[in-house]
């Protein structure tokens, strides 16, 4: 788990640096390249694809009574002992936070539209945006980093001040990853590269205190989560560096896409010393 871990902030390591891009003009064109018809309705498939397989994961079978009080003698990694460590009975007060927290980061990417030059791209924006969560989702509903291979019990099963029946349910097998903090960081990690995108004029520091600022909420939902015993630290730490993968690849490659496919065409003429002169400049 730990070097899937690694793995996910050394991708993620990749895609901060600033870039530059010849010749642009965020406030007359768009700074990404989308197909927008076709990577709309591939998003929006993908997006019910997983939908329908994270409902299916809230189904899994039951946890045994056996199994139950077996998991209060076990331990737990130096790591995520602090997911055992929480007051039970003010766990639905921080799931409650954590939810407007992560309602608030998905609503976040549509405050860009405030601004004509996001407005006028509005469209190639919003299909990006339902590409990442649709990513993000499906790594969490299929792929082999998301509880349908890794069977992990949430930390309420561990608690035995709670009741069998608090404790039984098939979705507290779901505890990795965190898909609250994966979704919040799509969110505002999509939000703060979309930004970025379109202020080139933005230092290397300008970016490096807008990303962490764009860490914090999704930082904070993840420490909700723990207290509302619906998972370990591992699970959230895990949960932000996927969303935050997505929030911040799907706009970069639809951005290098932008910039390889540009093309430049300038006519000109004139006539020094008596000698005239035209040229056709193509640029890709």
């Amino acid at each position: 788990m730990y070097r899937r871990l690694l793995f996910l902030f050394l991708c993620l390591s990749t895609l901060l640096p600033a870039q530059k891009f010849p010749d642009l003009d965020p406030d007359n064109e768009s700074v990404y390249r989308v197909r927008t018809l076709w990577e709309g309705i591939g998003g929006l498939g993908v997006m019910v694809g997983a939908t329908s397989g994270i409902d299916a994961l809230r189904d899994k079978p039951s946890i045994s009574d056996e199994t139950l009080t077996r998991l209060q003698n076990m331990e737990v990694g130096r790591l995520d002992r602090w997911g055992l460590e929480q007051d039970a009975l003010k766990r639905f007060k921080s799931e409650e936070v954590s939810d407007y927290f992560f309602n608030g980061s998905v609503l976040l990417p549509i405050t860009l539209f405030i601004d004509k030059k996001f407005r006028k791209d509005w469209l190639d924006i919003g299909v990006l945006y339902l590409q990442a969560h649709a990513l993000s989702a499906f790594t969490y509903a299929f792929s082999p980093l998301g509880p349908r291979f890794i069977d992990r019990y949430r930390p309420v099963a561990y608690y035995d001040e709670l009741s069998f029946d608090d404790r039984r349910f098939g979705n507290n097998r779901n505890s990795f990853f965190s898909g609250h903090v994966s979704t919040t960081a799509v969110g505002t990690f999509f939000f703060t590269k979309v930004l970025s995108d379109y202020n080139p004029q933005w230092t290397a520091g300008h970016r490096a205190i807008a990303f962490t600022l764009a860490s914090l909420p999704p930082a904070f939902v993840a420490v909700q989560r723990v207290r509302a015993l619906k998972h370990f630290p591992t699970d959230t730490v895990v949960g932000l560096g996927v969303g935050a993968f997505f929030g911040i690849m799907v706009p970069h490659v639809h951005k290098v896409w932008a910039r390889n496919h540009r093309t430049s065409l300038s006519l000109g003429g004139g006539f020094h010393d008596g000698a005239g002169g035209a040229g056709l400049v193509l640029t890709f």
